[in-house]
């Protein structure tokens, strides 16, 4: 097993979000604001109510980032 596994990134759904408030880059650690970005949104359930997390890619970096894969 790959010691950088995240389990975010199976269940995540992507898609192009326009950035009214300041996000950090998870892939660059950049603040971006009032641009474009890629909203990651896993939902984790579980016996209680189900939690959201989101997680914010420029579009270059996430770009760049699918390309890898």
């Amino acid at each position: 097993m790959d010691e950088t596994y995240d389990p975010f990134y199976n269940r995540a759904a992507w898609r192009l979000k326009f950035l009214w408030w300041p996000r950090k880059c998870e892939l660059s650690n950049r603040w971006m604001w009032l641009d474009f970005a890629y909203q990651g949104r896993a939902v984790w359930t579980g016996p209680g109510e189900s939690v959201f997390e989101d997680r914010w890619h420029n579009t270059t970096e996430h770009i760049i980032w699918k390309l890898k894969q």
